[in-house]
């Protein structure tokens, strides 16, 4: 079920390709053909991508996809699909591994198996989810290697690669880790294996430890230690109390930078655990394939997170500690974060531990009843299973027939039609001017026209000047070019008397009363992207 819910029809659903999915994918292309990246650097342990530095497990993960069915996007897709379909049954293992409950080890699986979180975060090339295997199944070879010291290396080894599945991944994954060593370092026999294993922690760490000096600047300035406006903000609530009457002394002392910060961070921790998040509203942007308007967990969970919580008021096993604090520690980089808030990817580190979670309220519910109250065991069991699948229909429905309309605009749909459309017409001009209002439409012209990637690096080193120019992303240049196509923003009264020039954009980009030569259409209806030719525009300006 898991495998059928992730890999059908990957290719338009959901519907859109992201330009950072673009960019995984062509980095794998280039790795393959060249054993460097799109910026030439031989097997980098860091993806400069546009200026975001990205970790490259998802890239070297594609690679023999892209090798077998080519560069396209069903091939970056496919191994997000499968590792998402592995995560359900790494779970199941977990489970019975760690509490000894295969009842709630098969409904902590059917759980994930079926999640409107994880089902959408894993139908993308969305690198956030890689952690919804890995970090579990370094869990599980973890708690085997207590009895069999031999999975010691290889739960080191998987925690090691988990270090570059994504940028959060590498504060989350020390914690847990730091609590299974604190948990269980009773059990903990420090012979060959053992020591074998914190030798190969040693060295993912020092590796991340190296990699991350290279991009902490671009994740710095997405981090709430750094407002969007500056500081301003503390300025003028400082600046208004005092105006107010209050002292200088006591102004300072409630509005400043910490204040800020912890509040900002509270504030924003809290709400991934509100029942607006997880129950109703779910994630606030359409990007990741996500769908506002419902929450990342069913309805009919919420009393199964009731029941566990009452059930925390005993004294829980260390093995249920471990999980909960593995979803307290899972949600702070999300947290930490800048945003419209309620990020379901960033936040994307408490799977499975919640489902996990859910499932021991639901087993536990379902107990209690049974003894509490005379009745049938199975028809208890019937309705649980039609409400679940009620809801599971209308998560069904919303995903497949509503993200495709209310959220491509948000996963940039229809650059494959956009640009599959320009790689035919391109023959016939000598440049093609295209819009930076298209999020990063110099990986889209390489991902979908298969420019060689000995051209493309020879391109892109001439973009690295926006780091001499004291900005973050490769977009932000005034213009840049690859073969004929040249990015920058359109003016297309003064550039349209170019010769054998072409033009694309959004229809924002143009004079209201062109009649574009082609148009890519939202599936809503609306217009997403222009194609203008000059040539063909008959109609006067006035002075």
């Amino acid at each position: 079920m898991a495998f059928f819910l992730r890999v059908v029809d990957l290719q338009n659903h959901p519907a859109g390709f992201t330009p950072d999915e673009a960019s995984f994918g062509w980095d794998s292309y280039s790795i393959l053909r060249t054993g460097k990246d799109q910026w030439g650097q031989y097997f980098p342990l860091s993806l400069r991508s546009f200026g975001d530095f990205k970790l490259p497990l998802y890239s070297y993960l594609d690679i023999p996809f892209v090798a077998l069915f080519g560069l396209n996007e069903v091939a970056v897709r496919l191994p997000n699909a499968l590792i998402g379909s592995l995560a359900v049954l790494i779970t199941y293992l977990l489970v019975k591994e760690l509490l000894k409950r295969e009842d709630v080890a098969f409904l902590a699986a059917f759980l994930l198996a079926t999640s409107p979180w994880h089902v959408p975060l894993s139908r993308g090339a969305f690198e956030a989810n890689l952690t919804t295997f890995f970090l579990p199944l370094g869990i599980l070879l973890f708690i085997k290697g207590l009895k069999k010291e031999r999975f010691l290396p290889l739960a080191a080894l998987i925690f090691g690669v988990n270090l570059f599945s994504y940028h959060s991944a590498r504060f989350v994954t020390p914690f847990v880790l730091l609590f299974l060593i604190l948990f269980y370092r009773k059990k903990l026999r420090f012979k060959k294996e053992t020591k074998k294993a914190f030798l190969i922690l040693g060295i993912f760490i020092s590796l991340a430890f190296y990699t991350q000096l290279i991009g902490s600047s671009r994740i710095s300035s997405s981090g709430i230690f750094n407002p969007t406006g500056g500081w301003g903000s503390v300025v003028q609530e400082r600046y208004s109390a005092t105006l107010a009457g209050l002292p200088d002394f006591f102004s300072r002392l409630f509005n400043n930078k910490v204040v800020y910060f912890l509040e900002t961070f509270f504030h924003n921790y809290l709400s991934y655990l509100s029942p607006q998040f997880l129950f109703t509203e779910g994630p606030k942007e359409t990007t990741y394939g996500m769908l506002p308007g419902m929450g990342v967990l069913y309805f009919i969970e919420l009393p199964f997170i009731i029941c566990f919580v009452v059930n925390l008021a005993r004294k829980p096993s260390k093995e249920v500690l471990l999980i909960l604090l593995w979803i307290l520690i899972g949600i702070v980089p999300a947290a930490l974060t800048k945003g419209p808030g309620h990020a379901a990817n960033r936040a994307a580190f408490v799977m499975p531990a919640i489902q996990i979670v859910s499932a021991l309220g639901g087993v536990s519910l379902y107990d209690f009843i049974l003894r509490k109250i005379v009745v049938n065991k199975r028809l208890i069991f019937s309705f649980f299973a039609i409400f679940y699948f009620i809801s599971f229909c209308f998560f069904f429905e919303k995903y497949w027939f509503g993200q495709p309309v209310k959220g491509g605009a948000g996963m940039i749909y229809g650059t494959r039609e956009l640009f599959s459309y320009l790689s035919k017409v391109q023959s016939f001009y000598s440049q093609i001017i295209v819009s930076k209002s298209i999020s990063e439409p110099h990986i889209y012209t390489a991902f979908f026209n298969k420019i060689p990637a000995n051209i493309y690096q020879e391109q892109s080193k001439k973009w690295l000047i926006y780091e001499d120019l004291g900005i973050d992303w490769v977009d932000q240049l005034p213009s840049y070019s690859l073969t004929k196509y040249t990015f920058t923003s359109i003016d297309y009264l003064s550039q349209k008397s170019i010769e054998g020039v072409l033009f694309v954009g959004k229809p924002s980009d143009f004079p209201s009363d062109l009649k574009p030569d082609y148009v890519v259409k939202y599936l809503d209806r609306t217009d997403a992207f222009w194609v203008v030719d000059p040539a063909t525009q008959y109609w006067a300006v006035l002075p």
